[in-house]
């Protein structure tokens, strides 16, 4: 009781002593769970002085090495002549504040502390979002609740499973998200990262499946077959969830088993597609005819329908072969080589020898010969261009008398 007493008056004649030498200002910041060492320095070589540590609720801690309040997580540790540290292990939230530590030195020495203490971020998984199931079209919000000091950021990304682990950023920072008018390709899963460079950053994921009715598609609208060969019918469904899927040839519904001459398989294609197919193992006349792929879930139906045919074997009839005629060729009227002869000659000099015109077509003083039997009589004409043409009909125009 008298070291109380003791100690108590210490304490207060540090305050009203107006011969206080020092009053020394310190900053310690710690994360919660570490542990702070608070530091008081007095020049005790000869070990009579006094040392008081008061904390943030001036409540006496202790005295020298001797500790008043029962918290085993706190002590004053003497380690060197000059220095009455205080120990605080396993450091909560709660323990911020300035400490006070007391020397009833002559003037008295007086060292404030002030205890800054961090908190991680983390994520509070009752409150935050969970996983969650919403149709396609609907608006969509989700949540997370982070704490720490100081206060964390929360980002948000999508995780794309399609392309190993590969995150996408979404939205803004902050504790909601919200997806508008949502499509089954926004499915799958978010996650929230709550960081405030504390210590690592924390995540939470949220899984979210987008519903929607099923969606039939076929692969083939007309298939053939020869009889007693095996064909294979096949369409894609897309739906979330899968309900009932089956093929069916008029009343009757092939599911597993379908019987001996029929098999039914589906196969994943991803998380929203799968393929029906429907084996018939020796393909009869019977067979020949619509077939209709159906799905079904608790949000709506679909059905697309294909032909299966007989394969018969395609016959060609060949071209008739046409008989080859024998070539024209053109020559000037004996008229006009007689009175125009110049005029003949000219036009043979001034165009190249390419092509072979019947002038007898455009001019009613032309004939046509046949090159077979006629050969060693006819006068051969080559023009270069269509003006050649031309030039003929000028001069049926200009001597009508001379073609």
């Amino acid at each position: 009781m008298l070291n109380w007493i003791f100690t108590l008056l210490i304490y207060k004649l540090a305050y009203v002593s107006k011969s206080v030498a020092t009053d020394l200002h310190r900053n310690i910041t710690v994360t919660e769970g570490d542990v702070a060492i608070l530091p008081c320095e007095a020049q005790d070589e000869q070990n009579k002085y006094q040392v008081v540590w008061m904390n943030p609720k001036k409540i006496l801690i202790g005295k020298n090495q001797r500790r008043f309040i029962d918290d085993a997580r706190i002590s004053i540790e003497h380690t060197r002549i000059d220095y009455w540290n205080l120990h605080i292990r396993h450091i909560r939230y709660e323990d911020r504040g300035e400490y006070t530590c007391t020397v009833n030195t002559s003037p008295v020495q007086i060292t404030r502390v002030n205890l800054m203490v961090y908190v991680p971020a983390r994520i509070l998984e009752s409150a935050s979002s969970k996983d969650i199931n919403v149709q396609e079209g609907r608006d969509v919000t989700l949540w997370c609740n982070a704490t720490g000091i100081p206060e964390p950021n929360i980002t948000w990304f999508r995780i794309n499973n399609h392309h190993g682990t590969y995150k996408e950023r979404v939205g803004a920072i902050g504790d909601t998200l919200i997806i508008k008018n949502i499509s089954r390709h926004c499915g799958g899963k978010y996650e929230c990262m709550a960081t405030n460079n504390v210590k690592a950053a924390v995540q939470h994921t949220i899984k979210v499946d987008v519903h929607f009715p099923p969606e039939v598609s076929l692969i083939n609208l007309h298939q053939s077959q020869s009889l007693g060969k095996e064909t294979i019918l096949q369409c894609d469904v897309s739906a979330s969830p899968f309900g009932v899927n089956i093929w069916r040839f008029g009343d009757r519904e092939f599911d597993q088993p379908s019987g001996p001459n029929y098999r039914t398989d589906m196969y994943k294609d991803n998380h929203l597609k799968v393929t029906l197919s429907l084996r018939i193992l020796n393909v009869s006349r019977g067979d020949f005819g619509n077939y209709t792929c159906e799905a079904q879930n608790k949000y709506g139906r679909s059905e697309r329908t294909m032909i299966l045919s007989e394969y018969t074997v395609p016959t060609f009839n060949p071209s008739p072969v046409r008989p080859r005629t024998t070539p024209k060729v053109l020559s000037y009227s004996e008229t006009m080589k007689r009175t125009h002869p110049e005029t003949v000659s000219q036009i043979k000099n001034d165009f190249e020898d390419t092509k072979i015109f019947d002038f007898s077509k455009l001019t009613e003083g032309l004939k046509e010969v046949d090159d077979s039997k006629n050969a060693g009589s006819t006068t051969r004409v080559t023009v270069q261009s269509l003006g050649t043409i031309t030039m003929f009909w000028t001069l049926k125009s200009i001597y009508p008398g001379l073609f």
